[in-house]
């Protein structure tokens, strides 16, 4: 046995006797009654135990840190006196340092009131254990408040990326709600509003939603389907006791009305219930059960433009200060996101109807049908310079045209609309043949001084009596620097068709002019051709030819389909979800006789 259980002094085992100090001269012992003084006056906590774990020696610190007393302690087994040990990360490492004859070092947090964290050192001595514990709460507040800096400040730094790189209003809500969950909250829910008069309606509309555990997230969509974030009036006709309650939760919630965070630390599952109308709202409120909430307005440069709901559950702490300074940051970052994406979504749409005003509907042709797509690039404004179109000659024949004027802006769609309009009047003004017609605008241009270049593709479908008994028609077409046709037959296989591809369009200017020459083939009854612009085939680092056998391939599984549906099935097939390029389709099935 180690130590001294019955006087409460320190034996020769705590190391502090005499003893050789490595030199040949004999230390001078250290008297019992000093080496305890000296030991209860430290602010460690030192321990012995004996071979069969009871305590034989306790100074006051090591009985204090214990959350015990030394009277407690001393002669009783440590599994007895210290039932919290058993089993811990502490019983472990004494019995280690017992059977490995080692010294080990644990760090563990004990559950007193004030929580603390202790360093605990074993070491054998003699057939038992010497122990010494520190506290090392304050070096351990340090480390996690630098873990946590750390942390914050790499959500910080992750936001910028993910927040800016949003496309949408949907997008970027979404991105938000995962930044703050499980990070800050359990689940969120990211809401659009129309400034502060639609909020003080309680007219929000809910884009984006998290969960962090995947079974519950349906819980969260029910709750976003049907609920405001902010109640409207309390409506009078109701009961005075279901009154007062949305009246108390409207209160609860008012600062966010004038722009400052609501922060509900318990309670809040009650507040939000008495908030919202909805039946099915509130049964979904009761089964996610929020204790917590920060509810938080996005605010753009030019005002509101959505709010922030962080929700925590039972379990989880309470937010604190940091916390809602951190969401509120994530908040600001937040409504710039949601706001810029708004202004992007509404000047694509904008764009969107000007291209398409640019764009006639298809014409309704004798013995065959048209379809035409267009699809704008995802990070322009939706307008672009690529175009189709379709219209009759004077004297019959049906010119198809499509079209790129270089560019993806509003200057590049204003070129187009030129040189567009160019090359219609001239197509309908007597009737010329691709090749003419070509040079006709390529002159036009020059003099115009239109100081752009396109690339396109003029086709004329001729149809005499005897193709137009059959079902038939004639292919005479001219490249400007475009990609070629594509024909289908009705029982062969699709065909990309060959021919020379002369200059793009206004290098005129720049060459003097070049020689266009027509191409011409037969197209039999049934027969399905494309026209398209390089966005529907090109992509990055890999080659033209592949992007067109692609293509190819695509318009021959696809065959089958009704012309409409077929043009759907080429632009989902083919495209990226984000195109990097704005596309134009034009589809012509012959039907037969």
């Amino acid at each position: 046995m180690v130590g001294d259980p019955v006087g409460g002094g320190v034996g020769a085992g705590a190391g502090l006797g005499a003893g050789d100090d490595g030199g040949g001269a004999v230390r001078p012992a250290l008297a019992p009654e000093r080496a305890t003084a000296l030991l209860e006056a430290l602010p460690n906590g030192f321990a012995l135990l004996d071979a069969e774990w009871r305590f034989t020696w306790v100074n006051e610190a090591s009985a204090r840190l214990a959350g015990s007393t030394r009277e407690a302690m001393v002669g009783s087994v440590v599994w007895d006196a210290l039932p919290g040990a058993q089993g811990s990360p502490v019983e472990a490492a004494w019995r280690t340092a017992v059977a490995q004859r080692r010294e080990t070092v644990v760090e563990v947090q004990a559950s007193l009131d004030p929580p603390l964290w202790l360093e605990v050192r074993a070491w054998p001595d003699g057939e038992g254990l010497a122990t010494s514990t520190t506290d090392v709460t304050a070096r351990h507040l340090v480390r996690e408040v630098a873990e946590r800096t750390a942390r914050r400040n790499g959500l910080l730094t992750r936001s910028g990326a993910e927040l800016g790189g949003a496309v949408g209003v949907r997008e970027a809500s979404e991105r938000l709600a995962h930044l703050v969950v499980p990070a800050l909250a359990d689940w969120c829910l990211v809401s659009e509003v129309d400034g502060d008069e639609q909020l003080a309606r309680g007219l929000t509309r809910t884009a984006g939603w998290w969960h962090h555990d995947s079974q519950r997230l349906p819980l969260v969509a029910r709750l976003a389907q049907e609920t405001s974030q902010v109640p409207g009036p309390v409506p009078s006709a109701e009961g005075s006791e279901v009154s007062a309650e949305r009246a108390a939760a409207r209160h609860a919630l008012q600062p966010v009305l004038q722009g400052r965070p609501v922060v509900l630390t318990r309670g809040a599952g009650a507040v939000l219930e008495a908030a919202v109308r909805s039946p099915g709202a509130r049964a979904a409120l009761a089964e996610l059960a929020p204790e917590s909430l920060v509810l938080v307005p996005l605010r753009g440069r030019y005002g509101l433009v959505g709010l922030l709901a962080c929700y925590t559950e039972r379990g989880r702490p309470a937010p604190d200060a940091e916390d809602v300074a951190l969401v509120t940051d994530l908040a600001r970052r937040g409504g710039l996101a949601i706001e810029a994406a708004r202004l992007r979504d509404e000047q694509q749409r904008l764009g969107e109807a000007l291209q398409r005003s640019l764009l006639t509907a298809p014409p309704q042709l004798p013995g065959c049908e048209v379809a035409v797509r267009y699809v704008p690039a995802a990070h322009s404004a939706h307008v672009g310079g690529d175009w189709y179109d379709a219209f009759a000659q004077p004297a019959g024949p049906v010119v198809l045209v499509i079209g790129d004027v270089v560019g993806h802006d509003s200057r590049a769609a204003a070129d187009m609309g030129q040189v567009r309009g160019v090359l219609r009047g001239l197509g309908v003004a007597d009737d010329p043949r691709p090749a003419a017609l070509l040079a006709k605008v390529d002159s036009a241009m020059a003099r115009l001084g239109l100081d752009t270049t396109a690339t396109a593709v003029v086709a004329q479908l001729e149809r005499d009596e005897r193709q137009l008994a059959r079902g038939g028609a004639l292919l005479r077409w001219c490249s400007a620097g475009h990609l070629p046709p594509l024909v289908v037959p009705p029982d062969g296989a699709a065909l990309v068709l060959p021919g020379r591809s002369g200059l793009l369009l206004g290098m005129e200017q720049l060459t003097g002019g070049s020689t266009r020459t027509d191409q011409e083939a037969e197209l039999p009854p049934g027969s399905t051709l494309l026209l398209c612009t390089d966005g529907l085939v090109e992509r990055r680092g890999t080659p033209l030819d592949s992007g067109l056998e692609q293509l190819r391939a695509a318009l021959e599984d696809l065959r089958d389909l009704p012309l409409q549906q077929l043009c759907d099935a080429l632009v989902r097939r083919l495209l990226p979800e984000h195109p990097e390029d704005d596309v134009a389709l034009l589809a012509v099935r012959l039907h037969p006789a």
